[in-house]
C-alpha cells in the first residue's frame, strides 16, 4: 500500500485530536462522504453532516478529547484502499452529549471508552468511514446500566503485549500475506464451520495460541487464554445463535502481523437462545463488528472487537436506549 495513503489518515486522526473545525474535516473528507456509525447515529452523507453531527457535538461535550489509537494498520481489499486502527477516546465529560436524537448525561470527570475506525481513501482523500465506539461503556461510567455483568472480565482494554501496533512505516509484504491468509482461514474455515452442537467442530486450536487474549465490548468482556474465549466470548454466541456465521466484510486487511476486518453486517445468524438478557425471536440478525488481531508465529495471539451491541439488541427486540432522555 502507498505509504502517504497511511500518513494521511494519521494526520486526520491526529489533527481532530487536538482540537479540528468543519475546515479541516472538509480538507480531509471527500464533500460526500459516507459515514457509518453506530446507534443511535447510524449514517451522515457529507463532510458538513460529519462535522456537525459526530465532531462539533463531541467536542463540545468533551473539550480536551484525545484520540489514544494502540493499533493502527492499513491495505488493500478488493481494488480499494483502507486505512484502520482501535484504541481509546479519553477526555473529560464537560457538559451533556447529545447523540442522534439521544442525550448522554455529562459527570463532569474523565471518561475514556473504545473506538474502531475504518477509512477508505479514494483520489486523495477519505470517502468512506465505519466508526464503532463502546458507547455502552461509556454509559456505564456515567451511571447508566445497560446490559448485566459481561460473560468475562471487564477491564480497561490494553493495546498489544508488545506496544508494536502502530503501523506507520511499510510492512513486510510476506508477513501481511501470511497475516492475512491466516484470519480468512480462521473465519471461513474455522468459526464458520461450526456444526451447531459441539465447539470443538471450529478447531480453534489450529489458528490460535493456547495463551490468545480476546478484547471484546462491555457486556461480553475480555477473555485470557483459549479455554476463556470458548467459554466466554464464543459459547455464548454459539448457543444464541447456533448458525451464525462470518459474513460480508466491506473491508479485511493485513499489515504485517496485523489485520482487520469490519462488515455492516459481518456476523449473521438466527436468535434461537437467550443471548445477555435477551429473549430468542427466532428471527434472523446482522450484527455490525470490528475486528483487529495481531500473529505470533503460525496463530494468532491477541484480537481486539468492537460489536455494537446497541444496534445488535434492536435486532433482536430490545431498545437499549429506551429510559434515556431524547432530544
Amino acid at each position: 500500500m502507498n505509504q502517504q495513503i497511511k500518513q494521511f489518515v494519521w494526520d486526520y486522526w491526529q489533527t481532530m485530536e487536538n482540537g479540528g473545525d468543519a475546515r479541516t474535516v472538509s480538507h480531509y473528507l471527500h464533500l460526500d462522504v459516507i459515514w457509518h456509525g453506530f446507534q443511535p447515529l447510524r449514517h451522515l452523507k457529507g463532510a458538513s453532516e460529519v462535522w456537525a453531527q459526530f465532531w462539533k457535538p463531541l467536542f463540545t461535550a468533551m473539550p480536551d478529547l484525545v484520540r489514544r489509537p494502540y493499533l493502527f494498520i492499513g491495505g488493500p481489499f478488493e481494488g480499494n484502499d483502507w486505512v484502520c486502527g482501535t484504541g481509546d477516546f479519553i477526555g473529560t465529560f464537560a457538559t451533556d452529549w447529545q447523540v442522534g436524537d439521544i442525550v448522554i448525561p455529562a459527570n463532569g470527570r474523565s471518561v475514556h471508552f473504545r473506538f474502531g475506525e475504518f477509512c477508505r481513501v479514494t483520489d486523495g482523500k477519505i470517502a468512506e468511514i465505519r466508526l464503532i465506539i463502546d458507547l455502552i461503556d461509556l454509559l456505564r461510567q456515567v451511571g447508566i446500566q445497560l446490559l448485566p455483568p459481561s460473560y468475562g472480565r471487564d477491564i480497561w482494554i490494553p493495546g498489544p503485549l508488545a506496544g508494536d501496533g502502530l503501523c506507520l512505516d511499510h510492512q513486510d509484504e510476506d508477513e501481511s500475506q501470511k497475516t492475512y491468509a491466516l484470519v480468512t482461514e480462521m473465519i471461513f474455515g474455522g468459526l464458520n464451520k461450526y456444526d451447531g452442537e459441539n465447539q470443538a467442530s471450529q478447531g480453534l486450536e489450529r489458528f490460535w495460541q493456547p495463551d490468545m487474549v480476546w478484547h471484546g465490548p462491555v457486556g461480553v468482556g475480555s477473555a485470557y487464554g483459549l479455554a476463556e474465549f470458548k467459554q466466554n466470548a464464543q459459547g455464548p454466541i454459539v448457543r444464541a445463535f447456533p448458525d451464525r456465521k462470518g459474513v460480508g466484510h466491506q473491508a479485511r486487511i493485513a499489515d504485517g502481523r496485523f489485520a482487520a476486518s469490519t462488515g455492516w453486517p459481518s456476523l449473521g445468524g438466527t436468535h434461537l437462545n437467550p443471548y445477555l438478557n435477551w429473549p430468542p425471536t427466532g428471527e434472523p440478525i446482522g450484527w455490525n463488528i470490528m475486528d483487529f488481531w495481531r500473529r505470533e508465529g503460525n496463530k494468532l495471539q491477541e484480537n481486539w472487537v468492537l460489536i455494537d451491541l446497541i444496534d445488535a439488541a434492536l435486532a433482536s427486540n430490545v431498545d437499549l436506549l429506551q429510559g434515556l432522555h431524547h432530544a
